[in-house]
């Protein structure tokens, strides 16, 4: 469908929840956003206007007409129990390619790296996840269940996704709702 004047932009329309971990350290939307764009996880967001200036406000990439926004998550929750925006909740993931969960799906990271084997002693971030990111993690994820009617059984770590080939979110994470 395209209707002249107008910028066609396909919807999501959440049925699950993918909980990921960062792999990495402590860093803001922003500067994974700079790791995704580099993987060319960007996608281009012109309406509407407020949504667009917010993002050119946090500093994500203005183009003609609009923003890139790469980062492929759409929450990224800080050591601190931050909660950043990372990609609008309509717009598609770039988190999980199993299952089509990027287009079924709201993703959530959390920073740290939360696997035994590939951070053993905290050498690529925070070996567990900290008491702040999950309290903001339990909130977020009951929030989102509310808004977009998200049974407790469609929150799922990326690892259990059928047919998802990663150890992510890590053993160290329990996902407890």
């Amino acid at each position: 469908l395209r209707i002249k004047g107008s910028d066609f932009m396909e919807r999501l329309y959440p049925r699950f929840i993918v909980i990921h971990h960062t792999a990495g350290f402590d860093v803001s939307a922003l500067t994974i956003d700079g790791y995704h764009a580099k993987q060319g996880f960007g996608i281009k967001i012109s309406t509407p206007k407020p949504l667009v200036d917010e993002y050119i406000r946090r500093g994500f990439r203005q183009v003609s007409g609009g923003v890139i926004v790469s980062i492929g998550y759409h929450y990224l929750i800080r050591a601190d129990g931050t909660v950043e925006k990372g990609r609008p909740d309509f717009i598609q993931g770039a988190h999980c390619t199993a299952d089509q969960m990027n287009f079924r799906s709201i993703g959530v990271a959390l920073t740290g790296n939360f696997d035994s084997k590939d951070n053993p002693r905290g050498q690529k971030g925070h070996m567990k996840p900290t008491p702040a990111q999950k309290t903001s993690l339990k909130e977020l994820i009951f929030y989102l269940m509310g808004i977009y009617q998200i049974p407790k059984e469609h929150v799922l770590g990326h690892k259990n996704v059928k047919h998802a080939a990663t150890r992510c979110p890590g053993d160290r994470f329990e996902l407890n709702i």
